[in-house]
């Protein structure tokens, strides 16, 4: 029984048990990949090829969750479910295929503008209105709540930062308010937004493109995790205002062209801040001592201390 290999010995038995009557084919071989205060991520080989468990320990909702509606409204954007155990934070699937490092070739602008069409086209047709993915426990960053986020977020650090960080911080606020407050009122709808829209977690083959790690998604307006993946495009502008145009194009019915243009640079210009929201929720939700809540203080403070100096 492959419960007994010594890389799997962190998962309880009653986890064991889950996933062997979940298990398409005999079990040949396992690993842990990730083993963290927020997730457990196990690869199994099996005759029926690779699956993936993952337990989710922190921030609802679970990926579980997520990809149990989304695999109603988008089977083919997200990795296949073999099971889920919502209450417990549980999901298992089959392998998607390579990520994005290996399976997406950055010189190929065409490649990612498909990708950046399919992700809004996913965003647009989740099944699922914004309250419904509230009430399953996704964090509301809609209209004013981001904005009264972010100033809590910006509070919360202030002990941290030196002095003239902090206090250009607190004079940016009426910026910040007036660029959440134009991105509520542009007329797109609020959606589903992946925070972590990272090529590590794209699965690019065949000319299809997979969603990985849905877990912390919370709902929020559209445009913010589409800046995450542009990180990973070149640092080439014309290419990069390709992959851009190929996004904005999906919502042109909702607004023309130069309105989208305009929000696009607003969460360019708040995607730092948003960065670093992201970070305290997660920081929150943690053993405020462990390693990874450390780490996360200290890229959270990096990033303020480099709006307050650039931005203000």
């Amino acid at each position: 029984m492959w419960r007994t290999l010594p890389s799997l010995t962190t998962l309880p038995g009653h986890a064991v048990d889950w996933i062997e009557a979940h298990l398409p084919a005999p079990c040949l071989a396992g690993e842990t990949v990730r083993e963290t205060a927020r997730s457990t991520v196990v690869r199994l080989g099996t005759d029926d090829g690779s699956v993936y468990f993952k337990a989710d320990h922190i921030l609802p909702p679970s990926e579980a969750t997520v990809l149990t509606r989304l695999a109603q409204s988008c089977p083919a954007q997200v990795a296949p479910l073999l099971g889920v155990d919502e209450e417990r934070g549980w999901s298992l699937t089959r392998d998607a295929g390579p990520t994005g490092p290996t399976s997406l070739d950055r010189e190929r602008t065409d490649v990612w503008r498909a990708v950046a069409r399919a992700f809004g086209e996913l965003q647009r047709n989740t099944g699922l209105g914004p309250e419904d993915w509230v009430a399953l426990g996704c964090r509301d960053l809609r209209g004013p709540r981001l904005f009264t986020a972010l100033c809590e977020m910006i509070e919360h650090a202030a002990p941290r930062l030196e002095t003239a960080d902090r206090d250009s911080l607190r004079r940016l606020l009426p910026r910040i308010d007036e660029a959440c407050a134009e991105l509520a009122s542009d007329g797109l709808p609020a959606t589903l937004v992946h925070q972590d829209l990272v090529p590590e977690n794209l699965v690019w083959r065949a000319g299809q493109v997979v969603f990985l790690d849905w877990s912390d998604t919370v709902v929020g307006h559209p445009f913010f995790g589409l800046d995450r993946l542009l990180d990973s495009c070149w640092n080439d502008a014309e290419r990069k205002a390709a992959v851009i145009a190929e996004y904005l194009a999906g919502f042109e019915e909702a607004a023309s062209n130069e309105p989208l243009q305009s929000s696009f640079q607003r969460v360019l210009w708040l995607r730092v801040l948003y960065e670093g929201l992201r970070w305290h929720h997660e920081i929150q939700a943690l053993d405020p001592t462990c390693e990874h809540a450390v780490r996360l203080r200290a890229d959270q403070l990096q990033g303020l201390t480099m709006v307050a100096r650039h931005q203000s």
